[in-house]
């Protein structure tokens, strides 16, 4: 019989139902609301949240009240590790970051996008891919300068929705771009659902093997129902944290060009949290307090979300979370 890839001892989760997640959320949640289930998912053991994002409040009213987020978890996760990532899509969104980070002591890692596709990263970010690194390069230095680690988004690294197929080596010229200008953190991003578990792991693979000080992030959208099966390969190859979102919602913003309705979200943390679990791969995160947390996004969305597992339940009988 031939032998599948051991899988990892453990691997970081991080949530981000309450930036990626709500970011094409066409309501408004009330920030006592996005607080609650911030705080749940502390108390259900995840040590990684992507909190909100630093944008203009007249582009995205969804984090007009980032300050106040931030500030609430920055409280709930006072001495328990817990990293807290948020997105800067540019210098100013980085300079804000800083300085928030000054008064509240809240922020650990600062995330911004750029699109392996160059039709993609101008519809999206409005720059081109010269234009773009030239920026990023001052973000990182901002960012390093104040003691804030980095993370990239590389988006559309298995297929753009406006022009198609990415080549590989496009992707990863890309990604020692990045790695050059020194950013610490990133993620191969299926921004619409394109990727498969064959180039998951193929690229996850090359990616740790060619650059192993670099952390590499698991970032799927669940569009082609192929969102849990593509993680779990990255996770074989190497991937050391993965996103997922609460209920699976969330993705693409609708506001960048050819992003066609229907399209479905990140994949869903409880989801992920159990398959791991049952694979022996330990996440650190109790269970049940998440399903929990996902019961309460759903309360607070007003809709059911996509996870299987809060319809099926973990079928780990007495399982509690990572205590094995």
């Amino acid at each position: 019989m031939t032998r599948l890839p051991a899988p990892p001892a453990e691997v970081a989760l991080c949530e981000c139902w309450s930036r990626d997640g709500l970011q094409s959320w066409s309501e408004v949640v009330p920030t006592d609301r996005k607080i609650a289930v911030l705080e749940a998912a502390i108390g259900a053991g995840v040590r990684e949240l992507d909190v909100t994002s630093l944008v203009p409040a007249k582009y995205a009213p969804q984090f007009a009240d980032a300050e106040e987020v931030l500030a609430a978890v920055a409280e709930r996760g006072a001495g328990r590790g817990v990293r807290i990532r948020v997105l800067a899509p540019n210098l100013r969104g980085v300079q804000r970051a800083v300085e928030l980070n000054e008064k509240l002591g809240a922020i650990t890692t600062v995330g911004f996008p750029i699109s392996a596709s160059e039709a993609h990263n101008l519809a999206n970010l409005k720059r081109t891919h010269a234009e773009h690194l030239s920026q990023i390069e001052q973000m990182v230095a901002a960012a390093h300068a104040a003691g804030l680690e980095t993370v990239s988004a590389l988006a559309t690294a298995f297929g753009c929705p406006i022009t198609g197929e990415v080549p590989e080596e496009t992707v990863f010229d890309m990604a020692g771009r990045l790695i050059d200008i020194g950013v610490d953190r990133i993620m191969l991003s299926d921004t619409t659902g394109l990727a498969d578990p064959v180039r998951a792991g193929a690229y996850t693979a090359r990616a740790v093997e060619s650059h192993p000080d670099t952390g590499w992030i698991a970032h799927f959208h669940d569009t082609r129902g192929a969102g849990v099966a593509n993680t779990w390969a990255a996770v074989l190859a190497g991937a050391t944290c993965v996103d997922s979102c609460l209920g699976g919602i969330g993705g693409e913003p609708p506001t960048v060009e050819q992003n066609h309705a229907g399209e479905t979200g990140n994949v869903s943390t409880e989801d992920v949290a159990v398959l791991l679990e049952r694979a022996g791969v330990r996440t650190g995160i109790a269970l049940d307090r998440l399903l929990a947390a996902g019961l309460l996004a759903e309360e607070i969305q007003g809709a059911p979300g996509r996870s299987q597992v809060q319809r099926t339940g973990t079928g780990l009988i007495g399982h509690e979370g990572s205590t094995r």
